[in-house]
């Protein structure tokens, strides 16, 4: 009798092994009372169940190496734990057929004169399958377990072990991240769990591992996750998710509008995973019921989620600009212009700690001059190459990496002027002397040397109006050097109502006080700023192409010249 479940244990380790003529394959009987043979998506009738009812297999395995080609299992344990009790358990020794190394006997105690009688893989995994049948299985660090599990099964039986599963390492991951040790040891001294003094052993780690887990069950309904299929999305691992689909409800999906505006995921919690502009609401979320086609961190984001809601908004542009506000709020794992690609990319100058940064790509925070927007990308590539010879650096996938005092080198030459002596200045005259004048010199001659690309504005450049139309009204932004002040809404032909209230006037005057007030600003930029910026480039040079908009540079609009900036 098992002391833990009170019903008769199927010990498989203690029968004498067979005599088998040959290596014959586990035959399947053709009646069989628990069908095993389900599809790679899983079983999930059980998966609705709440998760302090549902029927789970707490398992652990021990192994003579990580590799299940190269190596095999030594021991099995599982125990049912339904509803709350536990109601059975499944153990057995193996003979792996190869050698134990030194290390795994030092570490589990288990030694090959121990595994020497012990049945074969073959004769052990059918009855463990069956143990399993389709309940959740529940393991530490489950995917290293079920490597060996599927790989055995398969070669066995023919066919794939395919149970969702719960993880408690994922879980604890997400629900302890404070604890400072997650192996199943350190979890055990973090929450006063009773630990078997016989650890790295199949049934001392199983029944650890149940003991986590029932902490973790508490842990999940206090956040409002009462459902195990809520729990297996909340872990996050990307087969389970990939294989649960998506948690939305369908009927919300066919309820989202086919205009423009934003829409945002939510997860469990409320919290948002994900959100984005979009021409078309409905068309855009489709898209991301396309798993194949989604970039793995955004499949992640939309896998977390169960819940979606959107903005509808005048025009593409607003909602470019409120999803560039959603950003600066949120901290979101993957930026959408990296789907929707709606954003400008520019040559500029970061920096760090201690040295600068030269890169190209979006702008972030701590960007202390950028020029743009950059649209073939040929000739920045062959500068940047220029960069790199004359400072004597590689380039890597971050950019290059300069000091800070030939970063300040770089600057004065981006900026085509001697920037005002400031705090970083004066820094950079106190340092060591190792760095000469007549290098710097050597330095800005080599410069000089080079062009350019006249295709690359400074951020001021992007100063102006933006003039959407919707109906018989213009949505009229002005912007400041890449980022957006206000909105107004004009009625009838844009030119004639911007003039005869000299409207283009005093939008002139206020936009050039504003592009003087931010060129006086050396602080690096902040993230939401940066966003907006990516977000107004893009529309000022490249927006006409996907919908009709005016754009008029600060200085056309005295005159209100009807070219718009080129692109």
């Amino acid at each position: 009798m098992d002391a833990n479940s009170g019903k008769t244990s199927r010990n498989h380790g203690q029968e004498k092994r067979k005599k088998r003529s040959g290596s014959r394959p586990y035959q399947r009987r053709s009646k069989k009372k628990n069908n095993l043979a389900v599809t790679l998506k899983g079983k999930t009738r059980h998966l609705h169940a709440k998760i302090m009812e549902g029927s789970y297999i707490a398992f652990d395995i021990e192994t003579t190496g990580g590799n299940p080609e190269r190596n095999g299992i030594t021991e099995i344990f599982a125990l049912r734990y339904d509803n709350g009790k536990v109601v059975d358990t499944f153990c057995s020794m193996v003979n792996p057929k190869v050698p134990i190394p030194p290390i795994v006997r030092r570490m589990t105690g288990i030694t090959n004169k121990m595994v020497k009688d012990a049945p074969l893989i073959e004769d052990v995994m059918p009855g463990f399958v069956e143990f399993i049948g389709d309940d959740v299985l529940v393991s530490h660090n489950t995917i290293g377990d079920m490597k060996f599990i599927r790989h055995f099964s398969q070669q066995v039986l023919g066919e794939m072990v395919s149970n969702y599963y719960l993880c408690t390492h994922l879980l604890v991951e997400k629900l302890v991240s404070e604890a400072p040790d997650k192996s199943l040891k350190g979890l055990a001294d973090f929450f006063h769990l009773p630990a078997d003094d016989k650890l790295h052993r199949a049934k001392a780690d199983a029944f650890l591992t149940l003991e986590l887990f029932k902490k973790l069950q508490d842990k999940l309904v206090e956040k409002g996750i009462d459902r195990i299929i809520d729990a297996i999305r909340f872990q996050g691992d990307y087969e389970s998710g990939t294989r649960l689909g998506w948690g939305v409800d369908p009927e919300v999906l066919k309820g989202l509008p086919e205009t423009t505006g934003i829409f945002y995921l939510y997860d469990y919690a409320g919290r948002i995973t994900f959100l984005s502009s979009a021409h078309n609401i409905a068309k855009e979320v489709r898209k991301l019921q396309r798993f194949s086609s989604l970039p793995k961190q955004l499949l992640k984001s939309v896998l977390a989620s169960t819940e979606v809601r959107f903005a509808e908004t005048s025009t593409a542009f607003a909602a470019a600009l409120a999803e560039a506000e959603g950003l600066k709020e949120n901290d979101l794992r993957f930026d959408p212009a990296n789907w929707h690609q709606r954003t400008a990319n520019f040559l500029f100058v970061k920096q760090e700690d201690d040295s600068y940064r030269v890169g190209t790509g979006p702008l972030s925070h701590d960007v202390v001059f950028a020029l743009g927007p950059i649209r073939g990308g040929k000739e920045v590539s062959i500068l940047m190459d220029h960069f790199s010879n004359i400072f004597e650096q590689k380039i890597s996938k971050k950019g290059l990496k300069l000091s800070l005092k030939e970063g300040g080198v770089l600057l004065d030459f981006l900026e085509g002027r001697r920037r005002r002596e400031g705090l970083v200045d004066r820094v950079l005259s106190a340092l060591p002397s190792f760095f000469a004048s007549n290098k710097a010199e050597s330095l800005r001659d080599q410069l000089n040397s080079i062009d350019v690309p006249m295709e690359l504005h400074k951020l001021d450049a992007c100063s102006g109006i933006i003039a959407v139309p919707r109906g018989d009204a213009w949505h009229v932004h002005t912007v400041a050097a890449g980022v957006p002040d206000e909105e107004l809404v004009l009625h009838g032909d844009l030119v004639q109502a911007l003039t005869e209230s000299r409207l283009n006037v005093k939008l002139y005057k206020k936009i050039k006080r504003l592009v003087l007030k931010r060129r006086k600003q050396t602080q690096a930029l902040p993230y939401g700023e940066a966003v907006l910026i990516n977000r107004m480039f893009w529309w000022a040079y490249f927006g006409s192409r996907h919908e009709d908009v005016r754009v008029y540079q600060v200085d056309e609009l005295p005159s209100l010249l009807t070219s718009a900036i080129p692109s």
